[in-house]
Formats: C-alpha cells, sequence, structure tokens
C-alpha cells in the first residue's frame, strides 16, 4: 500500500460538511451580461469577448426564462448588437472559440450561431428561429434579412415575412430598432418595409399602440412616420403635448394638426397652440393660419420662439394690424415680454435704439440679455452703457455684453479687460475679458492667451492652450506656406513678459511650441 493510500484511509471516514448556501448561478450569470452590456456600450477592450462568454454562460445554465432576459437585455442595444454581430462572425472564422450550436432549448446558443462565421451555419440557424419564433430573436432574424449570403438572406427574408403577417406582435421595439439600423446596409431594406405593412393595418391598433409607448424615441418616430394617419385625434394630441422627444412631438403635432383642418377641429389647435413646446404651437397656428382664423394668431406677436414671431406678423400683415408699433409698445410696459424685444429686434431699426437702451436698466436679467442682443442685431450697441453690463451679477448678461462689445474691443480701457482676466470669482467674466483681449493687437491676444491657459476653470483653460499654440506656430516660417510670416512686432518688454509666460506653460504647451516662440522672438542678427 502506497503512502497516499494509507493517507486516503481516515480522511474517508470523516463525515463531509453541509454544503455553503450559493446563489443562483442563472441569476450571476444574467448580472455578468448586464455587467459585459454595459462595458461593452462603454467600449471597453475586450468587452465584446467578455459578453459572449456571459451570454453563453446564461445559454448553458438551461433555463429557457434567464436566457430570454439576457437576449432582451442585449437587445435593447441595437447598436451594441451590430458590433457583436460582426465580433461572432469574426472570432468563429479564426476558429478562436468554440462555435454555438443551434439547440431547442438554448436560445442564447441559437441567437449566437446567427451570427456565425460559417453561412451553412448561420442558415441552420435561421430555419431554427423560424421554427420555434421568440420575440427575443426576432432581431437576429432581421440582421440575416440583409445578409451577404443569398441562401441565408433568402430564408431569413422569407420567415420574417410569414412571422410578421401570421402574428405582427413580433414586431417588438428592439425588432424595429434593429430593422432601422439595418436599412442602412445593402440588402437592408427588406425588414424596414415588412415592418411597415403591420402598422398600416387599419385593424391593428395594439401594435400601434405598444410600439407608440416603447422608451426609445426611434421606434416612436417610425410609428409617425409610417401610419400616423392610423392614429385617433386624441392620442396624435396626447403625443405632441407630452412626448420627451421634439421630433416626436413635431410629428405628432403635424399629424393632429392635419386631421383637425381637415376635420374643422378649431378648437383642438387652440389648444395645441398654447402648447409650452414651439414646435407645437408653431403647427397649430398654421393650421389656425389655414383655417381662415388669422385674427388668432396676431397674439402670438411676442411668443419666445422666432418662427411663431414670423407667422403671427404674416397673420398681422393680413388683419391690418401694425406689429412694429406693438413691439414699440410692448418693450414699454413694466414687465416687458421678451419676445418683444426680439420681435422689435426683427422688425425695427436703429432709431429703436433708445428704447431698447432703457431695457438694460431691467432688474429681470432675460430682459437686459434679449435688449443686448436687439442692440447688436441692429448694430446701435451704446459702449459706454454696455461697458457697465460687463461687471453684471447674471453670467448671461456679461457674456452677451462681451459679444456686443466685441467690434469696439479696441476702444475699451485695457486695465478692464485685465481686470476682468484676473477675476477670482466668477468664470464667465474671465471669459468675458479673455474674449474682448483676443480682439486686440497680436501681442496682447498672445499675452491673455498664455495667462488664460492656467485658469482654474477647465474649458477656458484647454481654449486658451489652443489659441496660444496656433498662434506661436504661426509665428514659425514652414517651406510649404506661400504667403510670408508676420512678425509679432512685440518691443523688448513684451517679449520678455511672453517668454517668461511660455516658459511657466512649458508642460501645457510642449517643449516645441515654446522653442518655436524664442526662435520668433530672437532679435535678429545685426546688419539685417
Amino acid at each position: 500500500m502506497s503512502f497516499f493510500s494509507r493517507r486516503q484511509q481516515p480522511l474517508q471516514a470523516v463525515p463531509p460538511l453541509p454544503p455553503l448556501p450559493q446563489p443562483s448561478p442563472s441569476a450571476d450569470a444574467l448580472e455578468r451580461v448586464r455587467l459585459a452590456v454595459a462595458g461593452a456600450r462603454a467600449r471597453d477592450g475586450g468587452a465584446l469577448d467578455v459578453l459572449t462568454a456571459a451570454l453563453l454562460e446564461v445559454g448553458s445554465a438551461g433555463q429557457l426564462a434567464d436566457s430570454l432576459e439576457a437576449l432582451r437585455v442585449l437587445t435593447r442595444h441595437p447598436e451594441l448588437l451590430l458590433r457583436l454581430d460582426a465580433f461572432i462572425r469574426r472570432e468563429s472564422w479564426y476558429a478562436r472559440r468554440p462555435d454555438p450550436s443551434p439547440t431547442e432549448d438554448d436560445p442564447v446558443a441559437l441567437a449566437l450561431a446567427a451570427s456565425h462565421g460559417d453561412g451553412r451555419a448561420r442558415e441552420r440557424a435561421v430555419r431554427r428561429i423560424l421554427h420555434e419564433p421568440h420575440p427575443e430573436l426576432m432581431p437576429f432574424l432581421v440582421l440575416r434579412t440583409s445578409d451577404w449570403v443569398r441562401q441565408v438572406r433568402g430564408a431569413a427574408c422569407a420567415g420574417l415575412a410569414v412571422l410578421l403577417h401570421e402574428n405582427p406582435g413580433l414586431a417588438t421595439p428592439a425588432t424595429v430598432r434593429t430593422a432601422l439600423l439595418v436599412n442602412r446596409r445593402r440588402h437592408g431594406a427588406f425588414a424596414h418595409r415588412q415592418l411597415i405593412s403591420p402598422l398600416l393595418d387599419a385593424s391593428d391598433t395594439a401594435l400601434r399602440g405598444a410600439l407608440l409607448t416603447a422608451p426609445e424615441p426611434a421606434v416612436r418616430r417610425f410609428v409617425l412616420d409610417t401610419a400616423a394617419h392610423r392614429l385617433g385625434l386624441r392620442d396624435l394630441a396626447a403625443l405632441a403635448g407630452s412626448d420627451p422627444d421634439r421630433q416626436v412631438r413635431a410629428l405628432a403635432a403635424e399629424a393632429a394638426a392635419r386631421q383637425a383642418v381637415w376635420s374643422d377641429q378649431a378648437e383642438l389647435l387652440r389648444r395645441l397652440a398654447r402648447s409650452r413646446h414651439a414646435e407645437v404651437r408653431i403647427t397649430a397656428l398654421t393650421g389656425l393660419m389655414r383655417t381662415g382664423a388669422p385674427q388668432e394668431v396676431v397674439p402670438f406677436l411676442d411668443d419666445s420662439s422666432a418662427l411663431v414671431r414670423a407667422l403671427a406678423r404674416e397673420a398681422a400683415r393680413r388683419t391690418g394690424t401694425d406689429a412694429r408699433a406693438y413691439y414699440r409698445t410692448a418693450v414699454q410696459a413694466a414687465e416687458p415680454p421678451v419676445g418683444a424685444v426680439a420681435g422689435l429686434a426683427e422688425t425695427g431699426g436703429r432709431a429703436d435704439g433708445p428704447l431698447l437702451t432703457a431695457l438694460l436698466d431691467h432688474p429681470a436679467p432675460q430682459v437686459r440679455v434679449q435688449a443686448l442682443r436687439a442692440l447688436r442685431s441692429l448694430d446701435a450697441v451704446p459702449v459706454p452703457r454696455v461697458t457697465a453690463l460687463l461687471g453684471d451679477g447674471s453670467g448671461a448678461v456679461v457674456r452677451e455684453a462681451a459679444a456686443a462689445l466685441a467690434p469696439s474691443a479696441t476702444q475699451l480701457p485695457a486695465d478692464l479687460l485685465w481686470n476682468m482676466l484676473a477675476d477670482p470669482q466668477r468664470p464667465a467674466v474671465r471669459r468675458a475679458g479673455y474674449r474682448l483681449l483676443n480682439r486686440r493687437d497680436r501681442p496682447t491676444a498672445l499675452r491673455a492667451a498664455l495667462l488664460a491657459s492656467g485658469d482654474p476653470h477647465p474649458r477656458l483653460a484647454a481654449r486658451s492652450r489652443t489659441d496660444a499654440t496656433i498662434r506661436i506656430r504661426a509665428l514659425a516660417p514652414h517651406p510649404w506656406r506661400t504667403r510670408p510670416v508676420t512678425p509679432l512686432d512685440a518691443d523688448p518688454a513684451q517679449a520678455a513678459e511672453l517668454l517668461a509666460l511660455a516658459e511657466r506653460r512649458r508642460t501645457d504647451l510642449t517643449d516645441d511650441v515654446v522653442q518655436l516662440l524664442h526662435d520668433a522672438l530672437r532679435p535678429a542678427p545685426a546688419g539685417r
């Protein structure tokens, strides 16, 4: 008897310990799928390999519900599904992993087999999907309708057409989004066309309702683009008023306004015209104009949307209302509408400058901002008065004041601008000072860029470093430049200060840029 066999006898007599409770393997595998999907969407290195392994782990557990849930997690992100499809084909082609095989009880392996590098394997997977069509497998079938192998593509296209005819409910939001992406490919339009047919079925309201509640805006846009005329007026009005996606609201409002005009439902148009969304208001007001009620559009002359104001001015013209006179009266009110200030800028002239200048003292920052924009658009900026707003308590006012004063930057006191660039508290003031200093002479602009490149505000610092690098590189002669290099024209004191600042920022500007500045500012040899 060997030493090892003698040692084994007493160990066999020891009773085994009770097993420790373990979490459900399928639950852990599903969580790994979710983490892998998140990592793959962030494009982490090797994430697709990890995702494939996690999916196969769920499938190997033999739990149908967990496998289908894993596929639902994946197909919520069709862009990732397309990337995974290409990855599996590439990996299978080079035989770097075992080939997943389609089995009756493993939808995950079946889905992965539909992306196999071998066309025969893909065709077998397609036919197996068609034999037992789970909704979670439909996006993988849609992918194969654009397959480059004719046999695979033909089987997938024929099967998808039959399935959607027999069971339109298989057109899930994930299927629609995948079809929208595949539609960009060669041979990719088939799935898109097949999804249009069930949406146009007048009797199938359930499919349209399910897709209109999908969380993905692209799905809701697809339904409205395809079958808006099949939707009820009440449903369209609800979408136009509450959908979070701007394009969906615009499409729904357009369809609702069209139906309201055809059916002479002016009250619905009035209700849509009160929407807080400009794209809904303009559509509803256009409908009111088409119904022959321009007088109901005139009250929107001071709307916050420029497009709505333009339509209201056309309505005012038709009804004989003087829009400019309205704006001039409105801006003199105690609480002038911001839209009226913008409307005066759109219709007035330089003679209206005093009315707008008076608004620079208004307590509401949004009124001061709009007054500055109006003065700038009318080329009626009172430089001394606007200069005082460079220290305004509102950052938006400071930005607009700097934009209005940019053409007059050389007329402003230099000390004021340097003090703004050094403001210790307010990034908006420093950005405004930098913007105005950047409009002065080249040595001043370069000095401002070098000083601001160390600003604690990251966006200002990044912009200043870029500006400084561009200005310094422009001083260096290059053989491919056809124009002569314009010297910086800095006096010795300015040159010394610029070099000192560049040395201080050497880490940010890089050594070669600092050396270019040294070469550009080096005094020319005597006699040249």
